[in-house]
């Protein structure tokens, strides 16, 4: 499911997130949540699965941030431009092969 977090009690530690499903509000919980991750905000857009409890209540699991998904999903971007690292391996690569012809040439007089 998805949906936005629309009331959030952080002193009680619980809200309600509003389906973009069903438009239904749906309980959650902070230990819904992926332990150690900040507390919600009103406003953040959520995925979650739902739970029925066995009093017949429905509240959601699992839950996941947007913001999240979308830094883990994201590709990791390379600089083209060559950094300091690439730089020093070619001048290493440059003199191994410069050193190498020079042994070469020395042995053949």
């Amino acid at each position: 499911m998805h949906g936005k977090l629309i009331k959030w009690k952080d002193d009680r530690g619980f809200g309600f997130i509003l389906c973009e499903h069903n438009q239904q509000e749906v309980f959650v919980h902070i230990s819904a949540f992926p332990s150690g991750s900040p507390r919600p905000k009103v406003g953040e857009t959520l995925d979650f699965a739902i739970e029925t409890t066995p009093e017949g209540k429905t509240r959601a699991i699992n839950v996941t941030r947007e913001a999240s998904l979308k830094t883990r999903n994201s590709p990791i971007k390379l600089s083209k431009a060559p950094g300091k690292t690439t730089k020093t391996i070619s001048v290493l690569i440059a003199l191994i092969v410069f050193g190498l012809i020079a042994v070469s040439v020395s042995q053949n007089f």
